[in-house]
């Protein structure tokens, strides 16, 4: 058995907890992933946003650390970045997956130093982008050009040593179909992944082969949306006409439910055949065009039995959030009408609907292409403003709490002058939690750290410059164990911390 499979097997580890933090709050750690702040995008199974450590203190001086990009990746960024458990002697290693490969890097008392790029045969219209750091601090990435998985670790057991791929897995694509950019990893350590044909399949990483497949045709159309998997197995898989939960049960994959949900806007030309082709909807995104939906990765609340999987529609004039049930209906449920047309009755499935007041594609255009972060019952969603916003892009975060009780959604705070144009971040300062995010105003980029009980700043907003390489394109940002904020550039990593003794 090779080394980081006995690591992945035999690794068990609970999330650390902040000091003062509700650990009810936090969903259960996967133990097939590292024990780290932030091992796979969106920061854990449950697609939370919410990172477990301490970040930047606004008591310090911040400053910013712009990390020279790689001479051969220039323009090549990738969204996702990821993070080891933290080393012996206090470093941590940072992972992400630029077009031509895997990027290392390492933060300790240099700084933030490029490591190693790692490069891999990818052909350039392969967005290999999704990557998950396992147990044992290897991570696996996918190789779209030979329809494959690949596993990387270190050549060496020490934080400078360079990567090499130690395994990969190749996917029958006559078989199973071409595989997609998304996958994410179960509690027991099956990688569950997306194919285009589409199907989904459950990949033993131990024996390197399909364990079990289950076709999606008639749940919908899929595209670049990631999913979240819970404990129990369960993964929840949005597409353009419905939410769907499939089970693993560590043999075989199975379809447990499919709730029908129109998560297009009104007003969207459907064509059934050109909805097929993922490259147009693709385009449509990117343009901001309104209706699309849905390019928001569900985030996952409470547990499975009686907690509600969340998301946000394309509709219009404002963007909604939804809730469905992850298990069982309750049995007094009533259907939910539909608010854009009272004469129809959702899917029983659907706990909540609520219209987000600062998500709107009117105006500028742009759908809410960012995933809701969450704490506990709390979320925290923005109003995306595109790829490049310009000096006056559109404007707003909000809060919404879940209440299960009487299952529905309450507004908490609108802070309707604030932008983050990414997945917002749920992260602890020292003044409680916080929700963080990067904006513009003006021909200034900036960085908010917007208080979590009022939705006011907790401190000035950090002044970025007016660089594009500090623009943040609409991705995650990583709380690292040291309490820096990692977010990619539209060209270079970005690395905000709190200077030691300022």
């Amino acid at each position: 058995m090779s080394r980081w499979l006995i690591a992945l097997v035999f690794a068990c580890h609970a999330t650390p907890a902040t000091p003062g933090e509700d650990k009810a709050a936090a969903p259960p750690a996967n133990p097939a992933l590292t024990d780290s702040t932030w091992p796979i995008y969106h920061a854990n199974s449950y697609a939370t946003a919410a990172a477990t450590a301490p970040t930047i203190d606004p008591d310090r001086v911040e400053r910013v650390n712009n990390l020279a990009r790689w001479r051969r990746v220039k323009g090549h960024v990738s969204p996702w970045t990821v993070a080891r458990a933290p080393e012996a002697d206090g470093s941590q290693v940072l992972l992400s997956t630029p077009f031509p490969g895997v990027a290392k890097y390492v933060i300790d008392a240099d700084g933030l130093r490029a490591v190693h790029l790692l490069e891999l045969d990818r052909k350039w219209t392969d967005f290999d982008w999704t990557i998950a750091v396992l147990a044992n601090n290897s991570a696996i990435v996918t190789e779209r050009k030979h329809n494959r998985y690949a596993i990387v670790a270190d050549k060496t057991n020490r934080p400078d040593s360079p990567l090499e791929v130690v395994k990969r897995i190749t996917i029958d694509e006559d078989r199973y179909g071409e595989i997609s950019s998304h996958f994410t990893i179960a509690y027991d350590g099956t990688l569950i992944a997306l194919t285009e044909k589409p199907t989904m399949i459950a990949v033993d990483l131990e024996a390197g082969r399909v364990k079990s497949a289950v076709d999606l045709k008639g749940v919908g159309v899929v595209f670049h949306n990631s999913y979240p998997v819970d404990e129990a197995g369960r993964v929840y898989l949005s597409t353009q006409v419905a939410l769907s939960a499939f089970d693993w049960d560590g043999e075989s994959l199975s379809l447990a439910w499919t709730s029908p949900y129109n998560m297009r806007g009104p007003g969207y030309e459907k064509n059934e055949e050109e909805s097929k082709k993922l490259l147009p909807e693709a385009i449509a995104v990117a343009r901001g065009k309104p209706g699309t939906g849905t390019g928001t990765t569900p985030t996952l609340l409470g547990d499975p039995s009686a907690g509600v999987v969340v998301l946000v529609d394309g509709h219009e004039p404002k963007n909604r959030l939804v809730a469905f049930f992850r298990g069982d209906i309750p049995e007094d449920h009533q259907p939910i009408k539909d608010p854009d047309d009272p004469s129809l009755t959702l899917d029983r499935r659907v706990a909540a609907v609520f219209p987000l007041p600062r998500s709107t594609p009117d105006g500028e255009g742009f759908t809410m292409e960012n995933s809701p972060a969450a704490y506990g019952n709390s979320l925290v969603l923005a109003q995306w403003a595109g790829f490049k916003p310009d000096a006056t892009p559109p404007t707003g975060v909000q809060r919404v709490d879940w209440e299960p009780g009487t299952r529905s959604f309450q507004l908490v705070w609108v802070n309707e002058d604030v932008l983050f144009n990414g997945v917002p971040t749920i992260a602890r300062t020292d003044k409680g939690l916080a929700a963080i995010g990067m904006g513009r105003e003006g021909n200034r980029y900036h960085y908010q750290v917007l208080d979590f009980e009022t939705g006011q700043p907790q401190r000035p907003a950090i002044d970025l410059g007016t660089s594009d390489d500090a623009l943040d394109q609409g991705n995650n940002h990583i709380i690292t164990a040291d309490g820096s904020i990692i977010y990619p550039g539209k060209k270079q990593l970005m690395r905000l911390y709190a200077e030691q003794g300022g």
